[in-house]
């Protein structure tokens, strides 16, 4: 769905299958509401001993629900911004009006979500707090269910050159035979999101306000 970012800005008619594709697939969503699991991450980030949190969904959700600590790392969905200027939108109005998908602005109507295209990194500026964040933390812990990113395997070296510990919370079709870790610090947990959150909330009991 996410269209190469040159293409995106010099052609409109990419721009135009770009936002009716959007628009469609939002609305069949419908609106998004918070996940229990989702929930239980926003009560554990109030503790102190969580350095932060470094999300990889787009949709926002956590931003929206008041995390303080949090890092989105791949942008979210909920605002649009002018590529060319920087002017920024809320998604819900050119979701309701397709006229609303231009630039106010420098009227180039360069308009995309915010989150990287192909043919776009990450934030630097987020890439470089996820850095400064891993290399303070004394544990990483990973949801994975069946599948690590590239750019989480990356997050893996920076903890485990460092010794430390990372825990990957996963589905068992996630086979840790297929990754080359060397360290003895790196822990495959087969349990669920659901049950190892709430391990965490048992865990730092009193220390969550």
């Amino acid at each position: 769905m996410r269209p190469e970012i040159r293409k995106f800005r010099s052609d409109e008619d990419t721009r135009r299958v770009f936002l009716e594709d959007f628009i469609k697939v939002f609305k069949q969503t419908g609106s998004l509401e918070l996940s229990s699991n989702y929930k239980k991450v926003l009560q554990i980030e109030k503790a102190n001993e969580i350095l932060g949190v470094i999300n990889l969904n787009i949709d926002g959700l956590l931003k929206l629900n008041g995390a303080q600590k949090l890092i989105e790392l791949e942008g979210n969905i909920s605002w649009f911004y002018c590529s060319k200027c920087g002017m920024d939108k809320d998604t819900n109005l050119i979701i309701q009006n397709k006229d609303e998908f231009a630039c106010n602005s420098c009227h180039k109507n360069i308009l995309k979500p915010s989150i990287p295209f192909v043919g776009q990194e990450f934030s630097q500026w987020d890439m470089k707090d996820s850095w400064m964040m891993l290399n303070s933390c004394d544990n990483l812990i990973i949801f994975a269910d069946n599948f690590l990113s590239p750019v989480t395997i990356s997050f893996i070296d920076i903890v485990e050159k460092r010794m430390k510990n990372t825990k990957i919370i996963c589905s068992e079709s996630l086979n840790s035979d297929i990754f080359d870790f060397s360290s003895n610090n790196i822990d495959f947990i087969y349990e669920s999101s659901d049950l190892f959150l709430d391990s965490l909330i048992e865990a730092f009991g009193d220390n969550i306000i």
